[in-house]
């Protein structure tokens, strides 16, 4: 029988893996370490920074929520909320928050951290480089810490310094993203194709078996014009990596090779017929290629499995609509509806619906509701964006 491992050591494991940048093994190892010890906030905060980096709201409500019930006025608590408002983008209160908990803990090298993630989203750069700075003051080996200043050098426009940390980082860690790819990526999004080409060949001479660097490299050829290579590039990446769909049904999607995401998703669901995530992918890929049909039998399965998700009656009646068959698209968004009146989506479509109908009042109705939905979901957003539905203002 396996020894239970203790609450700091999953604590431990938990903050290693979130300085090396792995932020779902993190998550995992310090939602465990919450379960075994649910006072410990220092737990509660680097677990909320994870959820906020993987974009698991409810998740990152619950952590926060239960760090305000257990001390809201201690720094660590404080830190949390200053998390909770980093997810909905009020910047400036985060950072005072922060800087509240750090004038209590001035050296803790956590809060440092997620001051500078606070910058990065922000776009203070100058100020996230310092931030960044400081935390390698503490701790010169951090690999978060400088893959971040990279980042932030890089959009300084501060290339050679980026590279320089980036190298850094993958000399303390070699698991973390090639630093030409990085670099690459960079160049990428700053549209400077040419510079981030000659990267992800760097790259890819290094590291010839990472997926997402041939999908930058093959993108970067196809926008530059340069077919001839852009087409071996494509069967080097058929060669290399078809065969697992996996791996490559998700870069499909993200560089837009629609019939190549298709059969991959196709094959993902033959051995996940009942994972809602495949069927969704799956059926938006039909309607995209003009199958709305196959598209409707996919979500209507997904319904079955899920007959009380809101979000997938509303799908079913939109593909409903669009195929034609118009009182059924009406009473699929009505039952989503029922279900969840603030399903903004499914009053857009049962709108449409009855305006096909010829029963105009009924859609006028519908918009009524749609704007009031609106309305409440603008006001819980502000009163969660002021921090006025939490914790009392801990900043002074």
């Amino acid at each position: 029988m396996e020894k239970p491992v203790s609450p700091n050591a999953l604590l431990a494991r938990g903050r290693a893996a979130f300085y090396a940048d792995d932020e779902e093994t993190a998550f995992e190892s310090l939602a465990a370490a919450l379960d075994a010890d649910p006072a410990d906030l220092r737990c509660h905060y680097l677990a909320a920074l994870c959820a906020n980096l993987l974009s698991r709201e409810e998740a990152l409500e619950d952590i926060c929520r239960h760090a305000r019930e257990t001390a809201p006025r201690q720094p660590l608590a404080i830190a949390c909320e200053a998390v909770r408002c980093l997810w909905l983008a009020n910047y400036g209160r985060a950072e005072g928050l922060l800087q509240s908990a750090l004038r209590s803990l001035p050296d803790d090298l956590d809060l440092v951290v997620g001051l500078g993630i606070v910058y990065e989203y922000s776009g203070e750069t100058e100020k996230g480089v310092a931030a960044f700075g400081r935390a390698l003051a503490l701790d010169p080996d951090n690999v978060r810490a400088h893959s971040s200043l990279g980042g932030l050098l890089s959009l300084a426009g501060d290339f050679d310094g980026a590279l320089a940390e980036y190298c850094t980082a993958k000399t303390l860690d070699p698991e973390v993203e090639n630093p030409h790819q990085r670099l690459g990526r960079d160049y990428f999004y700053e549209g400077m194709l040419e510079p981030a080409l000659g990267e992800f060949g760097r790259a890819l001479a290094e590291e010839p078996d990472d997926p997402t660097c041939w999908f930058y490299y093959l993108d970067c050829l196809r926008r530059v014009g340069k077919t001839d290579e852009a087409i071996g590039v494509y069967e080097e990446i058929r060669q290399r990596f078809g065969n697992d769909p996996e791996l490559v049904s998700g870069l499909y999607e993200q560089f837009n090779m629609p019939r190549e995401a298709l059969t991959a998703v196709e094959r993902l669901y033959e051995t996940n017929p009942d994972s809602p995530d495949i069927i969704v992918r799956l059926a938006r890929l039909h309607r995209a290629a003009g199958r709305v049909n196959e598209a409707v039998k996919l979500v209507e399965r997904l319904v079955r499995l899920a007959p009380e998700d809101a979000e997938a009656l509303t799908l079913l009646g939109e593909l409903s609509l669009q195929s034609g068959d118009v009182g059924r698209a009406a009473a699929l968004t009505r039952q989503a509806i029922a279900i969840d009146p603030d399903a903004q989506n499914a009053y857009v479509h049962l709108a449409d619906a009855l305006l096909f109908l010829g029963r105009q009042q009924e859609s006028e109705q519908a918009i009524a509701e749609l704007e009031r939905a609106r309305r409440r979901a603008w006001e819980r957003y502000q009163a969660r964006f002021s921090g006025q539905d939490s914790a009392p203002d801990t900043q002074n």
